[in-house]
């Protein structure tokens, strides 16, 4: 059983392979897609192509991964700005994971990877975490089965919103576990410091992140979100498993 970080990446090459290395040394293996024309890191599976979004982004090395490696069975999204959790390797949590989604709800028995768990214990801007899936473990049988077996995100995302729209929905399907004992540590740009309560404070936008943090696309997907919400998020339907 492997574990996946599958993260498109737009910062500096040194940076990114920073945080692409303490994944790594954690015990996990590392899908990355970096721009078109940007500077190469060094990783388990690298894709070059142009911006197309972060839900697409995240959907595609997924897929792709899932083809080249059958013992996949945990993707962990988030950004090149977050840190996985340093006291547990990925085998582990991997292992907690399957034990906890192999349990029987409402007598639906689903596979043992059929979930998203969110580590929670990074407490930055008030805990704003608990509302966001944003950097989660989405079980293999999950990206399979939701969303019509299309990908864990909803396409239609740039770079904000798809987070919030996984965790609603699986929490609505009853597949969503909030960890408070485990942490992703986001190295936000806002970021007051490195304390895990830190709170969040006005700083200038990176500049990969400038348009991404703009006003205007901040609105333009907050209203897909809510259209979405309001409609039961049509398009997320769970594909019936497939008996062997």
């Amino acid at each position: 059983m492997s574990v996946w970080l599958t993260i498109p990446s737009a910062r500096p090459a040194a940076e990114a392979q920073a945080c692409i290395d303490k994944w790594r040394a954690m015990g996990y293996s590392t899908a990355i897609q970096r721009d078109s024309g940007a500077d190469p890191v060094d990783c388990d599976y690298l894709v070059m192509k142009p911006w197309e979004g972060y839900a697409k982004a995240c959907n595609g090395l997924i897929k792709d991964v899932m083809e080249f490696d059958e013992g996949a069975q945990w993707f962990v999204l988030g950004g090149d700005d977050t840190d996985p959790d340093p006291n547990k390797r990925a085998d582990l949590i991997a292992g907690e994971c399957a034990d906890y989604f192999g349990e029987t709800e409402d007598g639906i028995l689903y596979g043992n990877s059929f979930g998203v768990m969110q580590p929670t214990g990074d407490r930055f801007a008030g805990g704003s975490i608990d509302r966001i899936a944003g950097s989660p473990w989405i079980g293999r049988e999950f990206c399979e089965r939701a969303y019509g077996g299309n990908g864990p995100l909803w396409h239609e995302y740039g770079h904000m919103f798809e987070d919030e729209e996984l965790r609603d929905v699986a929490m609505m399907i009853g597949v969503y576990w909030m960890r408070p004992d485990l942490t992703h540590l986001h190295r936000h740009f806002m970021r007051a410091s490195l304390d895990i309560n830190s709170p969040a404070i006005h700083k200038p936008v990176p500049p990969h992140l400038v348009e991404a943090n703009s006003p205007a696309h901040w609105n333009k997907f907050k209203a897909l979100y809510d259209r979405r919400k309001a409609a039961g998020f049509p398009g997320h339907e769970v594909l019936s498993a497939v008996l062997a």
